[in-house]
Formats: C-alpha cells, sequence, structure tokens
C-alpha cells in the first residue's frame, strides 16, 4: 500500500513538471516582428544630424539582433553607394567604400525580407533616411570683419568654419601679419587666435589661411582666407584708479572708480566692464568728478562701481577693466588694466589717534592710525579730493569738505550724508567742544558771494550767525544767508575751549570773536590769512596774517575754495576778548600751527623751522629732533612731551605741501616716520 502511494506521488510530480516545461515554451516563443529603430550617421556636422561629412558611415538601429544577410540586402542608399557591412550587436554599420560626394542629398532606407534569429519577418517598412552631406569648408563668419576698423588690442580673431576642420592643417597653414605672440584654442568649428600680449595700436593686421587647410575628411578649404581689421586708436586714457593699485587699509565703504582723461559714451557702459575678485555684488555708473550723475555730456569722466553693501575687511581685491569703454567724442580704451587693493577694518570711534590727509588710495582723502603708526586706514572715500576737515570731539563721526560741499560720515565710514545743498558752496567746517552743532562758511555757488558763517545742530538744520556790519559799510547788521550788494566775506570759524564764542576771519578785511552768549561781537581791522587759533584759556585768539589791510575788492568765491593760507610776510598776533586791537607777538615772521592745551605754541618762522614756545611773549626754540628741517603742519600730542609734525622734502614743489608723517620728541631727538604721504595731521585725545 505504501509503495502504491509513492509511486503516485512520483507520477503526479513528473507531470507537474513536463507542465511547467511546456508552459515555459510556450510564453518564450518569439513571435514578434522585428522593426528599425532609426538610421543616422557616425559622423554628423555639430548640431546638424542629417547634415554629415563625406567619409561618414550609417547606422541601423534594430530593435532586436537580425539576420545579418537579410539585413544588408534589405539596405540600400540612393544614389548608390558601395560599402561594406559590419555589426555590433543589433546595429549595423553601412561603411562606404570612397567617400561620399560633396554637398549631394542621400537617402537611406530599408525595405524587403528582413528576419529575426526567430524567423519573425519585419512587417513594418521604416521611414526613409535623408541626409545631406557638406560642401568644401568655408568660412561662415569671422570676428572681427574682413576690413573692421576700432579692433580693441586684446580682442581675440575668431573664425567659424562650416564644418570641422582638421586643426593641424589649420594651424599649419595659418599666418599673422604683422606676427604677434598669440595662442589657438578650437571649440568645435570655432578657431579662435588669442593676444597674448595687447596688439599695437592704430596699426593695420592681416591674418590668412592659405593651402593645405582641409576638413576632418581631407576636403581642402575652399579657396585661401584673408581677413585684414585695424587696431583702435586710443583717444582715451586712464588718468586715475581709485582705490590706487597695491593701496592697503581701504576703507570697506569705499566704492571702486575709474577716471578718463575725456568724457565717455553712456552707451559703451555696462556692469561687464569692471570684473572684481573676489565676486562683489553691485553696478557701475557713468558719473561726474564729485561722484554725480553728470549734468552735461562733458561732466562724464568717471565709471564708478558701487557694491550693494560694505567690502569685506581685510581682503585683497583684484580689478580688471575691460577694453570697450569709449569716448564721447570717438575713440576708445586701448587695453585692459588690471590692479589690486586691500580693505581695512573699520573702528567704532576715532579715538587716541593721529588723523591726516593723504592720496595713498588715489584721491585725497581722511585718513587715521593709531600714535606709533600701525592700524593706517581710510576713513572717508569722496571721489573729489579733500581739502578740510573736523573730526567730533568724541570721535564717533566726522566731516570732511572738498571746498564745495560738505560731507559727514560716522567714524567706520558709515552714514554717508550730504550736508551742503545744491546752489551753495560750504567749506571751513569746525565741530563745537560738546559736539552738539558744527559751523562753517557759506557762499552762493552762482554768484560766489559770501553768505558768512552758519551753524548746523547735529542732528537739525543750519541756522546763520548774525554778524554786525563791516565799519565802513552801512549801518545795517549782515545776517548770514543774505544775498545782496554787500557780501558777507565771514569765513574759518573756530569755537572757544568752552563753546561760548566763535572767532572768525573776514577776507575783507577784518577779525571777530562773536560771544554765543550775549550776541556781542568784537571786531578788529586785520588782514587774516589763516584759521583763529584759541588760546586754551579762551581767553583770546592767534591770528596768522598782516596788520594793515588789504587793498582792493574780494573776488567771487568759486568752487573749490581752499582753506586759508598764510602769504609769504605773514606774522602772528593776539587778539584778546577783553581788547581792541591785534598785538604783536615776539615770532617775527611766522605762522601759527598748533596750540597746546597747557598753553605751548607751536609756530613755523619764515624758513619754514617748527619752533615751540610757552607764551607768545617768547620766542620759540626748534626742538633737536627737527633741527634743520622744513615743517609744512604739526600738532601737539594730548597731555605729551611729543609731536607729529609734517616734514616737508627738499625739492618740495609749493602747490603740495604733503611731506613725510612723523611723531617727534619734543624733549629729545627722537623721531619715528608714520607716513610717507600726509598733510593736515591731527593728534585726537
Amino acid at each position: 500500500m505504501r509503495a502504491v502511494v509513492l509511486r503516485s506521488l512520483a507520477v503526479v510530480g513528473i507531470g507537474a513538471l513536463i507542465l511547467a516545461g511546456v508552459l515555459y515554451l510556450a510564453s518564450t516563443v518569439d513571435g514578434r516582428a522585428p522593426t528599425v529603430l532609426g538610421i543616422a550617421l557616425t559622423q554628423p556636422l555639430p548640431d546638424e544630424p542629417t547634415e554629415g561629412l563625406t567619409t561618414t558611415s550609417l547606422e541601423v538601429t534594430f530593435t532586436e539582433p537580425v539576420e545579418t544577410v537579410s539585413a544588408a540586402e534589405a539596405f540600400s542608399v540612393d544614389p548608390a553607394v558601395e560599402g561594406s557591412v559590419s555589426w555590433s550587436g543589433s546595429v549595423m554599420i553601412f561603411t562606404p567604400r570612397e567617400p561620399l560626394a560633396l554637398a549631394t542629398e542621400y537617402t537611406a532606407s530599408v525595405s524587403g525580407d528582413v528576419r529575426d534569429l526567430a524567423g519573425n519577418r519585419m512587417t513594418d517598412r521604416p521611414a526613409a533616411f535623408r541626409f545631406e552631406t557638406a560642401g568644401p569648408p568655408e568660412i561662415v563668419e569671422t570676428q572681427p570683419a574682413d576690413g573692421a576698423a576700432d579692433v580693441a588690442l586684446e580682442e581675440p580673431i575668431a573664425v567659424r568654419f562650416s564644418t570641422l576642420m582638421d586643426t593641424a592643417s589649420v594651424e599649419a597653414a595659418l599666418r599673422l601679419r604683422p606676427a604677434f605672440a598669440h595662442e589657438v584654442r578650437w571649440s568645435g568649428q570655432l578657431l579662435e587666435v588669442l593676444p597674448t600680449e595687447p596688439l599695437r595700436p592704430e596699426t593695420e593686421y592681416r591674418l590668412e589661411i592659405g593651402e593645405g587647410a582641409s576638413d576632418v575628411s581631407g576636403v581642402p578649404l575652399d579657396g585661401p582666407v584673408r581677413i585684414g581689421f585695424r587696431t583702435l586708436s586710443p583717444g582715451l586714457e586712464l588718468s586715475l584708479v581709485v582705490p590706487a593699485d597695491d593701496s592697503d587699509g581701504i576703507s570697506p565703504a569705499a566704492s571702486i572708480a575709474v577716471f578718463f582723461d575725456a568724457p565717455i559714451d553712456p552707451d559703451s557702459v555696462s556692469d561687464q566692464l569692471l570684473s572684481i575678485e573676489p565676486a562683489v555684488a553691485g553696478s557701475t555708473a557713468l558719473v561726474d568728478e564729485l561722484g554725480n550723475e553728470p549734468a552735461e555730456p562733458d561732466d562724464g569722466r568717471v565709471l564708478r562701481f558701487s557694491p550693494s553693501g560694505p567690502l569685506p575687511a581685510n581682503t585683497t581685491f583684484e580689478v580688471v577693466l575691460a577694453p570697450g569703454v569709449v569716448g564721447l567724442g570717438g575713440g576708445a580704451l586701448a587695453e585692459s588694466t588690471t590692479w589690486t587693493f586691500t580693505t581695512g577694518a573699520p573702528q567704532a570711534a576715532i579715538s587716541n589717534q593721529i588723523t591726516f590727509l593723504s592720496d595713498r588710495a588715489g584721491v585725497s582723502n581722511l585718513w587715521a592710525m593709531n600714535i606709533d603708526g600701525t592700524g593706517a586706514h581710510q576713513l572717508s572715500t569722496e571721489l573729489a579730493p579733500i581739502l578740510d576737515y573736523a573730526v567730533a570731539p568724541d570721535g564717533s563721526s566726522f566731516v570732511v569738505g572738498d571746498g564745495r560741499r560738505l560731507v559727514m560720515l560716522n567714524a567706520g565710514g558709515g552714514d554717508r550724508r550730504v550736508l551742503t545743498e545744491e546752489g551753495l558752496l560750504e567749506f571751513d567746517p569746525t565741530y563745537a567742544p560738546n559736539g552738539q552743532r558744527l559751523a562753517f562758511a557759506r557762499a552762493d555757488a552762482t554768484s560766489g558771494t559770501g553768505l558768512g558763517i552758519w551753524e548746523r545742530a547735529i542732528p537739525g538744520d543750519a541756522t546763520p550767525v548774525d554778524l554786525p556790519p563791516d565799519p565802513s559799510a552801512s549801518a545795517t547788521p549782515i545776517a548770514s544767508g543774505e544775498v545782496g550788494e554787500t557780501p558777507n566775506n565771514s569765513r574759518a570759524p573756530r569755537y572757544a575751549p568752552n563753546g561760548d564764542a566763535l572767532a572768525f576771519v573776514d577776507s575783507s578785511g577784518w577779525v571777530g570773536i562773536a560771544d554765543l552768549t550775549d550776541d556781542s561781537v568784537i571786531r578788529v581791522g586785520y588782514d587774516g590769512q589763516a584759521p583763529p587759533a584759541w588760546l586754551p584759556d579762551g581767553s583770546g585768539i592767534l591770528l596768522t596774517g598782516r596788520a594793515t589791510q588789504p587793498s582792493g575788492g574780494v573776488p567771487p568765491l568759486e568752487g573749490p575754495i581752499d582753506p586759508l593760507e598764510p602769504r609769504p610776510g605773514a606774522t602772528v598776533g593776539v587778539l584778546l576778548r577783553s581788547g581792541a586791537a591785534v598785538e604783536e607777538t615776539r615770532f617775527g615772521d611766522a605762522t601759527v600751527a598748533s596750540v597746546a592745551s597747557d598753553g605751548r605754541i607751536a609756530y613755523l618762522d619764515s624758513e619754514g623751522s617748527l619752533r615751540v614756545t610757552p607764551s607768545p611773549e617768547q620766542r620759540g626754540r626748534v626742538p633737536s629732533s627737527v633741527e634743520g628741517e622744513r615743517i609744512g603742519g604739526a600738532a601737539f600730542a594730548p597731555g605729551e612731551d611729543a609731536m607729529v609734525v609734517v616734514v616737508l622734502p627738499p625739492d618740495l614743489d609749493e602747490a603740495s605741501p604733503s611731506g613725510s608723517l612723523e611723531r617727534i620728541d619734543l624733549e629729545g631727538s627722537e623721531r619715528l616716520v608714520l607716513a610717507n604721504d600726509a598733510s593736515r595731521p591731527r593728534w585726537l585725545p
């Protein structure tokens, strides 16, 4: 019984296996007909799948492996082409025996009895594949075009061919006349000849590609190529870049500017002209030399890039100005310009530092440094040269003036505000001792009429300081701000140490002290040639000028208005608040340089030597540290027996009183050079 059961199970298992095999064979027998997925060229032109080289082959891709003989017999090309067939899986490759004819249309098709390996016949006839062979290689376009003029000196010479070229044959046939150093670069059908050095301006150049140049099929170029062009006439030159090349300590609030020697065509200005590395977001615009939108076409001589935010501190930037800027009257920038600069770090306050004017960044601006000369950094970033400045007593802000307008900024160079309204000139700024007011002089920009002394609350509006009239004029008081027949030429205001009075000079020939508590004024005739300097106790002022009044009228004021500068033969006098006349000092021909908080006076004698004296009644001595030197400016150190002085070079150009900024010991001979290019120094507490 048991054996019967086992035999029955064996029979059932064998039957199941047989059934599974039958079902597997039934499901895997190929009953589908082959089809053609596509016909393609093996050597098409770039982006042209139906246009090929004369050496191209044709690929026929089937959906599955097929009988090779039947497929080869079913394939044809019209016009007829002899060739051979090879296979790669289900892909048949037809290779013509000879190169195809140039510029000829062909039709490739598959028809007839094509069978797969299971014997299934192809039932769907595929669409014919029509293609065209390329003609002889020729030039499609060139840049510059043949006969072009005003070609940039660094512009690549580009030649685009109609087909892929044998690069070695083209380069062997290439001639450049006159020859210039270059590199060759290929990109598909495009040949570029890149000058490795700028071409010569105003020069005729010619590029030739002669016999021997052929495409990758060996078909020669359809005739020699000759391209002639003329490089531009410069006609436009850079006069200045800001910040200057290799400058350091540049304010993160700075813009990047390029000054040209002629007006710029606004249509040639774009954001692509300047490239900056590391990359900086911002915009490029054409401005005048003050940084404003040009009022007239001839005013647009500055290309300025304004960053969208502060530049990173302590970072070196490389700037490249590309050719492309065109002059308004013709001509263009001949070649690119590259320069670098490095930013400094802004500070919250300017305290216990030395400030000075310097053009080390390209344009005269306000700078500050530590008292040992380290940490020099730019404070103002104006495009117009700064002529004068004032720093708030607490060091939190400062005002700079370019002889036309006053600009206020915080200690870090931010929160920039132009204080001067359009149509006015403002100059000679000074802070009140409490830092809450700013005094300055004003004039009418159109007529040049002086408008006298003004005060501006910080923050707040400007109001005039009313002064009595010149004794020789009418009895009607002259209010600052009135434009009439009698100008108010008061300028160079300076606050008393406690802020209760303003001293000033008038180019009409008098000086004065206005008491701000009771509006009384002391005024005497005097040819003031420099800003007044207060004695530390506020009892009076030191004046540089002449006791005789100037002869003749006062010319109109035209911007930029320079700070007052003494003329040869000036002397130093004292006007006390209790006195009625300017008293002479023992200084002889001299100019006041600085007054210390302890009453010491530094002045420059007629030889330019620095002298220091404890009082106006004594002639000063020359510190041994600067004996024999000509000094252009000086400032006492707060609470120290030291000064900073500007030592002028022996061959000084009188129109440029910049020199070596040095710290000196008043009791010894020590000197420390702090900067090589400075003027108007001040030592802040």
